[in-house]
């Protein structure tokens, strides 16, 4: 399972009214009130940012939104918020950072769609290195949040090698790694993002292993969630695909016994056979 995952927030209003909205200055000046700055307020960000949240969620004309700037505001907007939460640990921003992160994530999703050129794009690695900061806050204060992060780094990485390779070259596979005990659905985001980088070839597989990706999804091979295991079975198919070494360490490590322990369920049956054939034959 990799891909864009979308927001599937209702929405109330007529295709007429969010039309109206869109056809106004309305996104425009919401857009230039959520601008980082020492004018920001924040209880007005917070309130402005769900509107663009529900707009967005509309889904009339989001093009429209990112040719105005939705993204490279937003993107700014969440580099200001992770400088906030290292300088003090009492910020209030988490109230912010929930729909600023659904918004980033339901833009991208349109930018992936569409060819949007230029300054509207989302390209600026310390974007990553911001969502990071804010992951680690949220472990700390605020860890049902860390769904939303993890959604936009899924956003993010699933079609852009730079993101990718922006989580390799800064180090960040590790601290990923580290939330895979937090809950099932943080450990399916984290695994997600990982085959996310894990598809993009064999050059990201070299640097994904070895380390401590191997003995991490082993462990998740444990688990007694189905979706957990699935995924984990996704990623190591990509791993030893491109990477045949790490099918050679899985076998040192018992992995096919781990492996046999899920034989008997139908919606594993198919992928845990298909995994085993290719652990041993590279």
């Amino acid at each position: 399972m990799t891909g864009i995952l979308v927001s599937v927030v209702p929405t109330h209003s007529s295709p007429s009214a969010d039309s109206s909205v869109l056809g106004s200055t309305l996104p425009e000046h919401i857009l230039r009130l959520l601008q980082p700055g020492p004018k920001l307020n924040l209880g007005v960000a917070v309130e402005f940012a769900w509107c663009l949240h529900y707009i967005i969620c509309s889904q009339v004309d989001n093009t429209l939104l990112i040719s105005h700037g939705g993204l490279s505001t937003l993107g700014l907007l969440l580099l200001d918020m992770a400088g906030a939460v290292q300088r003090t640990e009492d910020t209030g921003l988490e109230l912010l950072a929930c729909p600023v992160l659904r918004c980033l994530s339901n833009l991208l999703t349109e930018a992936a769609m569409e060819v949007v050129g230029g300054q509207n794009q989302l390209e600026d690695e310390r974007v990553v290195a911001a969502l990071f900061i804010l992951l680690q806050f949220f472990l700390q204060k605020q860890p049902s949040l860390l769904p939303e992060g993890l959604w936009l780094l899924n956003n993010l990485t699933a079609n852009s090698p730079s993101f990718c390779t922006s989580l390799l070259s800064m180090d960040l596979i590790e601290p990923l790694l580290q939330l895979l005990p937090v809950s099932n659905v943080v450990s399916i985001l984290v695994l997600t993002v990982l085959c996310n980088v894990a598809e993009k070839g064999p050059a990201y597989c070299q640097r994904l292993w070895p380390g401590p990706l191997l003995s991490c999804l082993i462990g998740t091979l444990a688990s007694p969630d189905i979706e957990v295991v699935g995924q984990s079975l996704e990623l190591l198919q990509l791993l030893f695909l491109y990477q045949p070494e790490a099918a050679k360490d899985f076998l040192q490590q018992s992995g096919l016994q781990v492996l046999e322990r899920h034989q008997e369920e139908a919606q594993l049956q198919d992928r845990v056979h298909a995994l085993q054939q290719t652990a041993l034959h590279q």
